[in-house]
Parts: structure tokens; sequence; C-alpha cells
């Protein structure tokens, strides 16, 4: 069954989520005040001075994700450092000292998922994706180092460690389903405020990835559809060698964004080199222009499902009304700006 949307004069005016059945309105929403939800922000004043150094290192000595407090957390699993990545010549992330880790992963020490579901094993693990804790002169205990200022060679090989982990993960006979997720930014529900993401190994296939497995089995053709129409709506941020990234219109949140590898039904594990740098590149790509703003992203990966990534940019309010959405008509324009961003670098 084809995407069901309908357009006036070229513009789209409303489009059906083909997975959730959520029905994304386009509506003008500049002249709206949005000043009561986003009143419990607290913006750094950039004429401030750069934050204290008792301050920041009060802050880092009680990260349990900071060096020198891996004991206060669940031992590690493993560890990537600087010694380990043939390419890294990256002069904007320092390099660690002797010994130190750039990327470190190990058990949350909360599982998401019971343990006696998954063999009495914990399968909710942390992946902690660099040292530092702030960004370069920080003016506030907020002013946090974020994913998008990592480099290109850093952000591959998290995603490489992650399909590391996914390997760890099945390799229990008890998980079936693993999901890659990522929160950046109180709003989008972190819980540590220092650069992480999770992974989770479930007993059985994930829900969202489960309807995602349905309605493409109902309609094989629906992500090819969903990308010309993206292409239609001039909504395509890049297409490259197989991966293609896009403004999602039937995002979860008002501004929502894919990277998606239509070709590619499996897992990251499964990935070749050359693939995966691809896949990394165009995400790293959207978070490096998103920057600091809160987010999420997961990576969605199982049998029969295109490898892609949902990325939602939660700084913006959000309200989902009896299974509608209102999408900003400007998300088109957004894209447009994303496209001349990327073609700036």
């Amino acid at each position: 069954m084809p995407i069901d949307y309908q357009t006036r004069d070229g513009a789209l005016v409303w489009i059906r989520n083909p997975i959730t059945g959520v029905i994304s309105y386009v509506v003008d929403v500049r002249g709206k005040s949005f000043a009561f939800t986003l009143s419990g922000r607290d913006d750094p004043d950039p004429a401030a001075p750069v934050l204290d150094r008792a301050e920041i290192e009060r802050e880092k000595a009680r990260c349990p994700f900071c060096p020198g407090n891996e004991s206060t957390a669940p031992p590690e699993i493993l560890r990537v450092g600087t010694a380990d990545i043939a390419d890294w010549a990256d002069r904007d992330s320092p390099a660690p000292e002797r010994g130190q880790w750039l990327i470190r992963v190990f058990n949350n020490l909360f599982p998401r998922i019971p343990e006696e579901l998954t063999g009495n094993r914990n399968e909710s693990y942390v992946v902690v994706e660099d040292p530092r804790h702030f960004i370069e002169h920080p003016r506030s205990r907020h002013d946090l180092l974020f994913t998008g200022a990592l480099s290109e060679v850093q952000f591959l090989h998290i995603l490489m460690t992650d399909a590391r982990v996914t390997r760890h993960a099945l390799a229990n006979r008890a998980v079936r389903s693993v999901v890659i997720r990522k929160n950046q930014g109180r709003e989008s529900g972190a819980s540590q405020p220092h650069v992480h993401q999770q992974i989770l190994g479930a007993p059985e296939s994930f829900p969202a990835l489960e309807v995602e497995q349905r309605a493409t089995r109902d309609n094989p053709n629906l992500w090819r559809e969903l990308i010309e129409l993206v292409e239609r709506m001039d909504l395509l941020i890049e297409s490259h060698d197989g991966v293609v990234s896009y403004a999602s219109p039937i995002g979860a949140f008002p501004r929502s964004y894919d990277v998606l590898m239509p070709e590619f039904s499996g897992l990251l594990s499964d990935l070749s080199m050359e693939q995966m740098r691809l896949l990394a590149r165009a995400l790293h790509r959207i978070l490096r222009i998103l920057g600091p703003l809160p987010l999420d992203y997961e990576i969605h990966q199982a049998d029969g499902l295109p490898l892609h990534v949902h990325v939602n940019a939660r700084f913006y309010p959000y309200s989902n009304v009896a299974g509608t959405l209102n999408v900003p008509r400007t998300l088109l324009e957004s894209a447009a700006a994303l496209r001349k961003a990327l073609a700036r670098e």
C-alpha cells in the first residue's frame, strides 16, 4: 500500500506515518510563542567569564564517567585508546595521557531490561564517547562536550565499538534484539551530563523495530517510496553510495532526521568497513550541524529491515494529540539550510 499523503501547490499538507499511523499536519508555527515551554532552560551568558577551574574540577570529580572515577562504575567491558586507532590524527581532540582511554564501555548500573529475562546477564551497556566532560573554555557547567564536536574519525570508532558490543550481546542466546540509543541534553532524558550513549539487548524484538519490520513486509517498497517522496518535497539532505539522509516528514518529533541504508538489511556489526565509514559520516554530519542541541537518536537494526537511524531534535516543543503531530512548515527550509551548511564544509 503506498504512503498516504496530500500536497497542494507542490507543498506537503499532511502525511500518514505508514509505520505508526500517526498523521503529521504541516503548519506555520512561526508566530507561536514557546516562552512557557522553554522557560526552564538555562542559556549561558556569552559575556560570562570562563568557568572557574575549581568548579570544573568539582564537576569532573563527581562525574562517574570522567577519567579517574572508573571505580565508581561497573567493571569495564572494553576500552579504545588512540593507540588502537590506526588513522588517529585529530588536532581537535587532544590525545589522552598515556594509558588513558578514548572510548569506554561498561554495563549500566540500572539495567533497562531485567537480567532474569536475558539469561541472568545484564544486557544494558553504557558507551562513554570521550574522556572530556566540558567543551574547551566552558562559561557554565552546562557547556558540556557534545557528540557533534567529536571528530569524524572518533565517531567512526564509536560506531565500530557499538558493533563490537552488538556482537557481544548477541553471543548471549537469550538476546534476540539490540538497539543503540543516544540521549544528549537534559530535555532528551539524559541521566548523566558526560557525553555517552546506551546499547540495549532484549529477549524479543523491540516494539519499534517490530512494527517497522511488519510495515516493511506489508509494503516491500516502503523505504524506496519514502526516499522518492522526500526528494520530491525537497527534504533530501545527502545521498552518497547507498546512504541517504533527509529531514523526515514522519518523524516522532516535529524536527526529525533519518539516515538510511535502503539496500542493506541487517546489523551494524555486519557492515563492511567502507559501509561503516559512509554511515558514520552521514550521521556525524547531521549531529555536527545540530551541535549542542538536546537530541536523541536510535540505530534500528534487524533482519529484513534496512539499517537506519532516527534523529530527533528535542529543543523544540513536542505534542502528539490523538495520534496527530504538527510539523513546522519551516522543516523544508531547515533541510535546505542543512544542505548549504554541509556544502560549506
